[in-house]
């Protein structure tokens, strides 16, 4: 995702996908009556096709921190360790065999499956693992995924310029730059030992409990070392490296190779990516090991993935039959075109208008969600405030609105969000209050939603304005100022939330002399411009990387390691370092107690404004479902809260769900308001 920022995105939409796989399912089979059969042929029933927003802001595992590239990421790389079904708490031996952890909790050892190759050719082994994992953390991405490693393995945190940045060989900081004795300094550390060209070593500084979530996560995927290093080129500046990583390549800006093309080992390659139409193809890898269940080649030959920004034709295309899979916003209501109004907003429950279509979750066997029947979803779809915008020459502009914790609280406080989940996403969504989201260990029921309270937001302003913190933040109606609010283009739920607010604010500007002008920029732009801090407001959404509360706080609140706290200079001392403190305590209760006080510092800070929490629903074309036993939840009939959009893999287009069981459907509406280019993970 940008993995992750992102990557892996505060709306709720709805994708169509008519692929029978990746991303977001529960994994069960549903008993059901006879099912009807479709009305419509099956169209291109070697090709699945899914419509979304936008494109993938980079292919790298290193770097992407968003989900539209980690939803091809995880179809074309593996890792050693993955998801089970459709259980995001739950991993699995993949790329490796079996793993075993010291009596002292810091050295997991991977032995590895034999006799896979990278798509050209390269056996996957050791050295590979070895390559993968030093080559991220070596390129220390501050706006990319490799935090939840360094934070952790051994040498990391010393290493990497987002933690302690200081080592053996400077033991007062390394400074800004990236020298070869710093990276010496982190090879010498061990942080992964290559034990026998099958056996690898993993050693961490403490016992981490999430680290098998973080061995499942995409930044560790294993990549072709004989690739990566054909094309890559050695710095001449006294850049540290090692051969086919250069440190401090952030973004891949020194090579970019690898941020656009893709040699792994999972059942789909990248066969080509066309920046200027948004359409990545990938076609099956022919010689696929078949994962650890033995499932043989994938079913369908082709994959094709089109970011296609307007929602009309998308949900042409659909009907059509086009397009398997789409991303239709519930915005304005575009969703009951394919699932019943009347009985969603009665019973909460989702019925599809047509046989031609099916519709994921039903509910029982799932569980409904706040009386919704709604897979429930790790993910915080917000608004970031930043308290240091920088103008196109990365220099820090003079009016700096959000460093005021007024205009904060304000802007805040201009947001009807019981207008937005009923009116705009029509109820797809369940109101935020923190960082963390509900069910994953961290979340606390006490804390309640901010209100909607323009009257006091509107006195805030003014005393900002006239009583700026520094003079260069003044504003008044003879002197007015403006902010503009930023959101991905094609994303209209974040669109018209971004319009409420600025409606607010406009509503009162002849009186405060503060407006708001709302800004859309296509999704790598939005990303770009995030990356260089130059968004003053923006909208997001955050999935999970891995199961801990360590995967939110440290992004939304660490003020050297956090993806958007850097991105938006929220800085407490006292909140970093608790967010510290909570990782390393092993008795729940104290954890919890100490994740709860810096939850509520977070609020107090009025840092981000907390829009919804996600969920998520699959409308497909009847004609795609899932593969009866599937090692992962593929994203049309079952959903797991870890997989970025669809595992096509598990995916199959054409006939009937297997008798007794509903018709998998492939090709869904995803409300997630975080799909492919929705989240920043991530950052989409």
């Amino acid at each position: 995702m940008s993995r992750k920022a992102i990557t892996k995105v505060q709306a709720a939409i709805v994708i169509v996908v008519i692929v029978a796989a990746v991303a977001a399912g529960a994994y069960f089979t549903i008993p059901q009556g006879p099912v009807t059969p479709p009305v419509a042929p099956v169209q291109n029933p070697d090709t699945f096709i899914e419509e979304t927003i936008g494109q993938p802001d980079t292919l790298d595992p290193a770097t992407d921190y968003e989900t539209a590239g980690a939803n091809l990421i995880q179809n074309v790389y593996e890792q050693l360790l993955f998801f089970k079904g459709d259980k995001a708490d739950q991993v699995v031996p993949w790329l490796a065999e079996s793993y075993d952890l010291s009596p002292d909790g810091l050295t997991y050892t991977f032995h590895l499956r034999s006799g896979i190759t990278f798509t050209d050719g390269t056996p996957f082994n050791a050295d590979a693992v070895y390559f993968s994992i030093m080559r991220a953390i070596i390129m220390d991405d501050p706006d990319g995924p490799v935090w939840a490693v360094s934070q952790v393995i051994r040498g990391g945190a010393s290493y990497s310029k987002q933690y302690n940045n200081a080592g053996p060989s400077a033991p007062d900081g390394y400074g800004d730059t990236y020298t070869q004795a710093q990276v010496d300094d982190l090879v010498n550390a061990k942080p992964v030992e290559v034990l026998d060209p099958m056996t690898v070593a993993i050693h961490l500084e403490r016992p981490y409990a999430g680290w098998t979530f973080v061995m499942a996560f995409s930044v560790t995927a294993i990549v072709s070392p004989t690739a990566i290093k054909a094309h890559w080129t050695a710095p001449t500046d006294g850049t540290g490296y090692l051969e086919g990583m250069t440190a401090g390549d952030y973004h891949n800006e020194l090579n970019p190779w690898p941020s656009e093309n893709m040699v792994g080992t999972g059942p789909y390659m990248l066969s080509s990516w066309d920046k200027a139409t948004q359409t990545l193809i990938m076609v099956r890898n022919e010689n696929y090991w078949g994962g650890p269940d033995k499932r043989g080649l994938a079913p369908i030959p082709n994959v094709i993935i089109k970011g296609i920004d307007d929602a009309n034709t998308r949900i042409l295309d659909f009907k059509a039959g086009a397009a398997d899979v789409a991303a239709i916003p519930a915005t304005g209501g575009l969703i009951f075109q394919f699932v019943d109004e009347d009985t969603w907003f009665s019973t909460g429950n989702l019925k599809v208008l047509s046989p031609d279509y099916q519709v994921y979750p039903q509910c029982p066997p799932s569980q409904p969600v706040q009386n919704k029947c709604l897979w429930p979803a790790f993910a915080n779809y917000f608004m970031g405030f930043n308290q240091k915008i920088r103008g196109a020459d990365r220099q820090p502009q003079a009016f700096q609105p959000f460093s005021d914790i007024r205009i904060r609280k304000a802007f805040t406080l201009a947001f009807n969000r019981t207008s937005y989940i009923n009116d705009v996403v029509q109820g797809f969504a369940i109101p935020a209050t923190q960082i963390i989201p509900p069910g994953m260990f961290g979340y606390d029921p006490s804390i309640g939603e901010t209100p909607y309270d323009p009257d006091t937001a509107k006195q805030l302003l003014m005393e900002a304005g006239a009583n700026p913190t520094v003079p260069e933040n003044a504003f008044s109606p003879d002197a007015p100022q403006t902010v503009e609010i930023s959101y991905n283009l094609g994303n209209t739920a974040r669109e018209t939330a971004a319009t409420i607010i600025a409606n607010t604010v406009n509503g009162f500007a002849e009186d405060t002399g503060l407006y708001a002008r709302v800004v859309g920029l296509a999704w790598p732009q939005f990303l770009g411009a995030l990356r260089a801090r130059q968004i003053s407001v923006f909208f997001l959404g955050w999935i999970v990387d891995y199961v801990d509360p360590d995967d939110f706080l440290v992004p939304f609140a660490h003020a050297s390691a956090g993806t958007f706290a850097l991105r938006m200079a929220y800085n407490n001392p006292d909140v970093t370092k608790m967010i510290d403190e909570q990782a390393t305590i092993s008795d729940p209760t104290q954890r919890l107690e100490v994740i709860n006080k810096l939850q509520r510092m977070v609020n107090d800070d009025w840092a981000f404004l907390w829009l919804t929490y996600g969920t998520a629903s699959q409308v497909s074309r009847a004609w795609v479902h899932e593969r009866a036993g599937a090692s992962v939840a593929a994203g049309i009939s079952s959903y797991n809260q870890a997989i970025y959009g669809y595992y096509f893999y598990e995916i199959e287009k054409g006939g009937q769900a297997s008798t007794g069981l509903i018709q998998t459907l492939l090709s869904t509406f995803q409300l997630l308001p975080a799909i492919s280019s929705f989240f920043v993970k991530k950052s989409h």
